[in-house]
């Protein structure tokens, strides 16, 4: 029988840290954005809100984990919300593999009883989760609204560069090939790849991060931070994935300095793409796309076997042979007057949205402004 403990103060919440990252080895679903030094780093740096963490423990260990936090929602409503929403993809909760589907809806029953909230918000919930919630929304009397949210883009990789290579595009081969040989042999631009403890790390991800807002204030985006907290974050995140040898921050340079950046997190054979960046001035020689092809290439030579763009749908995936993979938000709402509010804040925000939009184009003008907070954007030309 699992015994459920809440954690709603900081120090049983740091106290999880060697059980969550068991739990986080073991589970049946897990990606580096649920592991417990992605979740602690996000709530010390854009954290709000009660921390409501719901543990179920077995025999006298973690064997199911739902990392929440308790904040205001739309219209009053109180909600919980994921641990990591909005600067991570592939969010979900952490549960033994033995009996995965059970131990998911007694962890999604046992956060229903941890809480009054009138809405829990769970975004990036994969399809075979689906199942488990709608029997408990049926079975609790809750009100759920599922949604397809987008999709995440895969490309399978083979064990030798060659055959991946061979199965893009003419275009695609021709470009790499050629951008890649006028970079490296005219100007002397070279591929390196940082990821160890010891590789001067604050600095690479400072030029990285300075690269990547450069990047994005060309293109009318904007962080969806402020800018010192991310750049903080980014620095941390990088310094604790380094000792886990998660972390993979590819670069071309030029006499030492730094001309684009691709920072991706290894986890399970799969490389997950989160953020580029690249210097403007180089734009023409498509530095994006060979430092793409470039990590891509290390990624095979190192044994990676998928390499994951994340979600996002956006017109250069499409170009390196990915293949295409659903994820969901799930609302659960206690009350019929609860899930009506926030049905009725939804149509209100794509009301005053279609109506800015309209009056931008009335005005000749257009909102180009973009919260940027993951791969979703362009690496590059």
């Amino acid at each position: 029988m699992d015994e459920v403990e809440l954690i709603e103060e900081d120090k049983p919440f740091r106290d999880l840290a060697t059980g969550w990252s068991d739990l986080h080895r073991a589970a049946d679903h897990s990606t580096p954005f649920m592991s417990w030094e992605w979740a602690s780093s996000w709530w010390d740096f854009f954290g709000s809100g009660r921390l409501h963490v719901v543990a179920l423990q077995r025999n006298g260990r973690l064997s199911g984990l739902a990392p929440l936090y308790r904040n205001g929602g739309p219209w009053g409503l109180s909600t919980l919300r994921q641990i990591g929403a909005g600067q991570s993809d592939y969010l979900d909760f952490l549960v033994e593999p033995a009996a995965a589907e059970r131990g998911y809806g007694d962890l999604i029953l046992a956060v229903l009883k941890s809480s009054d909230s009138d809405l829990i918000l769970l975004e990036q919930v994969p399809p075979n989760r689906l199942a488990a919630l709608r029997d408990l929304g049926r079975s609790t009397g809750s009100y759920l609204q599922v949604k397809e949210r987008g999709h995440c883009y895969i490309a399978e990789l083979p064990p030798r560069w060659e055959d991946y290579l061979a199965g893009l595009g003419s275009n695609e081969r021709y470009n790499i090939g050629r951008r890649s040989r006028t970079l490296e042999k005219q100007h002397g631009v070279v591929f390196r790849r940082y990821g160890q403890p010891g590789d001067d790390l604050d600095r690479k991800m400072g030029d990285f991060f300075d690269l990547m807002v450069r990047r994005l204030t060309m293109r009318g985006r904007v962080l969806a931070a402020d800018e010192e907290v991310s750049r903080g974050f980014h620095r941390n995140i990088a310094q604790r994935f380094a000792t886990k040898g998660w972390l993979n921050l590819g670069t071309l340079e030029k006499d030492d300095r730094m001309i684009a950046g691709l920072l991706s997190f290894e986890y399970g054979g799969t490389l997950f793409y989160y953020h580029s960046g690249f210097d403007p001035d180089w734009a023409k020689y498509s530095v994006g796309m060979v430092l793409m092809a470039k990590c891509i290439e290390d990624g095979i030579g190192r044994g990676m076997r998928q390499f994951d763009f994340m979600r996002g749908r956006a017109a250069y995936k499409m170009k390196w042979k990915v293949e295409e993979r659903s994820f969901y938000r799930v609302v659960m709402a206690r009350s019929v007057a609860g899930y009506l509010k926030f049905l009725g804040h939804g149509l209100t925000s794509r009301l005053q949205k279609n109506i800015g939009r309209w009056a931008a184009a009335r005005g000749g003008g257009h909102d180009r402004s973009e919260k940027v907070h993951s791969a979703g954007n362009e690496p590059g030309a």
